[in-house]
């Protein structure tokens, strides 16, 4: 009998090691060590050395060098007996040697000051956060990676305190899990564009629809979070409905309404995610009984915006989004198509569930505050092409906002106009959405980014309709 399951084991081990994750990652928060989380990161078998160890400092559609290396504090690394590596600080990047050649590593072990993060990067969509009963983790300014290892399958453990509910955006689940749960990530980007949350303080909900909704709310205030559900349940199905595939099987609202740690920190800026959007409010713009309409739409409208990245430029986008460089914002051309067709498409889904006059009238008003920032834009980036705003606004998109202002509207203009175009040409059989319909399978279908000159030429593919010249006079400079 012992000879029989020894010989089931021996079938069942491969089985097992095919299954097995080869990269793991653990996540530990402890009321001991309120400010900091530990984070150990783990190859199956061990890694030959040296390996070098990434901390980012960039963000996919942050357009802006964020460094989270300094935050990293006690970086150890280990070889699968146990035994002590060595690790070497790189001087000018945010990397670590980690290992000498001939050993190998099993595991490397580091803290991410949290606390500190928050007080020391005054956007508030950028930052990691514990307060009081919460911590909200962004991945991508908590977890390093191995260099070459970025394509790899990998597993996500989390422990918190016993009593805390856990939450990843990999595997949402309400309720949640208390104090630990596990996720997989297909590879480094999912897992870093991924959000943890956890801590009695935060609120959580479970929206069906064609595609499940979680809500994970933290608020220092009062908050409508029913209402604040079915404004990002409606704006979602209504993205859904206009792109019509969605790239997600299910989609979470990262939602914190938060007092100000300072005057110089800065609240109102989202952020896009593969499956999630993160949302940042200060106090007063929270959604309660009192909220007017015009409030209302206004959310809705941000919910769109952001949940429409999900598909531009998340999966359609132009040279330099994607394959991402993680240690320095990327030149990009076409940041204008990413926000401002990305825009354009959330002020069409939105419109399309109204009445005819409401509609003609939201999208005029909408047009009408784009055209207003062009116009008013200072004669510098008047004199400026679109792909050199795009070149400057991979580094300054928020931290000088008339270039993103400026980006978007213009992107969103161009939009709007090749949507009248097709419009009138097809006698209103197509549109613009058809145009992003074809774009985001033939995305799928070339594995690779299109080039600006490509841009119409997929859209006559798509709708018949010619819109070259559209593109051209938008891309040169408003002012000569």
């Amino acid at each position: 009998m012992r000879l029989l399951w020894r010989l089931a084991a021996l079938f069942l081990l491969p089985t097992r090691i095919l299954a097995q994750e080869p990269l793991a990652y653990r996540v530990e928060y402890s009321l001991s060590k309120p400010s900091e989380i530990h984070v150990t990161l783990r190859i199956a078998g061990g890694g030959d050395a040296p390996l070098t160890l990434v901390m980012p400092r960039t963000v996919p559609g942050g357009y802006a060098q964020r460094p989270y290396d300094p935050f990293v504090e006690n970086v150890h690394a280990f070889s699968p007996a146990g035994k002590e590596e060595d690790v070497q600080r790189e001087n000018l990047g945010p990397r670590w040697k980690i290992g000498k050649s001939g050993e190998r590593v099993e595991r490397v072990d580091y803290d991410v000051n949290v606390a500190r993060m928050e007080r020391e990067i005054f956007a508030a969509s950028d930052a990691s956060k514990v307060r009081d009963g919460y911590a909200g983790l962004l991945g991508y300014s908590i977890f390093a990676y191995f260099e070459g290892h970025k394509e790899q399958p990998i597993r996500l453990e989390v422990a918190g305190p016993a009593s805390w509910p856990v939450f990843s955006t990999l595997a949402p689940q309400v309720p949640a899990n208390l104090g630990s749960l596990t996720a997989k990530a297909p590879d480094y980007y999912a897992l870093a564009d991924s959000q943890i949350v956890m801590g009695p303080k935060l609120q959580l909900r479970r929206i069906d629809g064609s595609v499940p909704l979680f809500l994970a709310v933290y608020a220092e205030c009062d908050e409508d979070l029913s209402e604040e559900g079915a404004l990002a349940r409606d704006a979602l199905d209504r993205v859904i409905a206009y792109f019509e595939k969605p790239p997600f099987s299910h989609y979470t609202v990262h939602l914190e309404l938060l007092r100000p740690v300072s005057d110089r920190h800065q609240y109102g800026f989202s952020m896009e995610h593969l499956e999630s959007g993160t949302f940042y409010f200060e106090t007063n713009q929270a959604i309660t009984a009192k909220s007017d309409s015009r409030f209302s739409e206004t959310r809705r409208f941000n919910y769109a915006h952001h949940m429409a990245h999900s598909w531009i430029p998340k999966h359609a986008y132009g040279v330099g989004y994607l394959p991402f460089e993680w240690e320095m914002a990327p030149i990009i051309d076409t940041i204008w198509f990413n926000e401002g067709f990305a825009r354009c498409a959330a002020i069409e889904a939105l419109a399309e569930a109204m009445q005819e006059k409401e509609s003609r009238d939201n999208r005029r008003q909408q047009l009408e505050q784009l055209r207003g920032i062009v116009d008013s834009a200072p004669p510098f980036l008047r004199r400026m092409s679109l792909d050199n705003i795009s070149r400057t606004g991979s580094f300054l998109y928020s931290d000088d906002f008339r270039v993103g202002r400026n980006l978007f509207s213009r992107g969103a203009l161009m939009a709007a106009e090749m949507d009248d175009f097709i419009r009138a040409q097809t006698q209103g059989k197509k549109s613009l959405r058809d145009a992003l319909r074809y774009l985001l399978d033939w995305s799928e279908r070339n594995h690779r980014a299109f080039r600006t000159e490509e841009l119409p030429v997929i859209c006559r593919e798509a709708t018949g309709v010619e819109t070259k010249s559209i593109l051209g006079r938008w891309m040169q400079p408003l002012d000569r």
